[in-house]
């Protein structure tokens, strides 16, 4: 019994040896990786080619980062997050109705999983206190939301005033009414951003500016032909580093 005993330790002991060893040459090769989390404040809009006012429309985002360290001075930075984003847009696309612009709203409402990957540069101010600027590309891929159409003035047949749909569906919400359906948006997006980090300590704060590159609007009932439509958003973070 006391045999077995030793021989159950004796191998408990080696596992744990065996493990710290394994966890010793990986944490060896990663020293070059950073990890952290980060979350905060959208603020967020749309650039688009036909709209009679544009607004910006508040929301959140939150996720991991990850840095690779090529010097103490240069990295490249990436992550996930969780992004809420969207946009208020009166009178879009009024151009296509005649007798001048028609009273109603669409507000856009994206949820995303986005990836950016930027190159970044740091510089020391103090032991404590750090400066990151990064800039580059940034990928994007909807997962959900809803997007609203509101008559500011008048009702539609049934006596509402709003209607809505998918974000990322085919905007089509009354198929007896060809005029009623929507405008959607692409679930792929692409786009640049830049964002400057302080870091105090393992404390995080910063603030970035991602435009979008590609056209997003997906319109597949002839309203949207010459209707483009590009995210905007300004994200104010706090964040950790491990």
């Amino acid at each position: 019994m006391k045999k077995e005993f030793l021989i159950c330790n004796l191998r408990k002991i080696i596992s744990v040896c065996l493990l710290l060893f394994v966890l010793k040459n990986i944490s060896a090769e990663t020293t070059n990786f950073q990890f952290g989390v980060k979350g905060g404040l959208n603020l967020s809009t749309a650039l688009v080619n036909d709209a009679a006012a544009i607004k910006f429309k508040p929301g959140c985002h939150i996720g991991g980062t990850v840095d690779y360290l090529f010097t103490p001075k240069f990295a490249l930075q990436s992550g996930l997050f969780f992004s809420k984003q969207g946009s208020k847009i009166d009178g879009l696309h009024s151009g296509n109705y005649a007798g001048g612009s028609p009273d109603y709203t669409y507000i856009f409402d994206a949820f995303y999983l986005k990836l950016p990957l930027y190159t970044t540069f740091r510089r020391s101010i103090s032991n404590s206190l750090n400066i990151h600027i990064g800039f580059g590309p940034y990928f994007g891929y909807g997962v959900g939301g809803k997007t609203k159409k509101i008559l500011n003035s008048g009702m539609y047949s049934d006596g509402s005033t709003e209607i809505k749909w998918d974000t990322f569906g085919d905007g089509s919400y009354d198929k007896e009414s060809y005029w009623l359906r929507g405008k959607t948006l692409k679930q792929f997006d692409f786009g640049a951003g830049v964002n400057v980090d302080m870091l105090y300590n393992k404390f995080l704060f910063g603030i970035g500016l991602e435009s979008g590159i590609i056209d997003i609007m997906k319109d597949e009932y002839g309203f949207g032909q010459n209707l483009w439509y590009r995210n905007i958003n300004i994200a104010i973070s706090i964040g950790y580093r491990f």
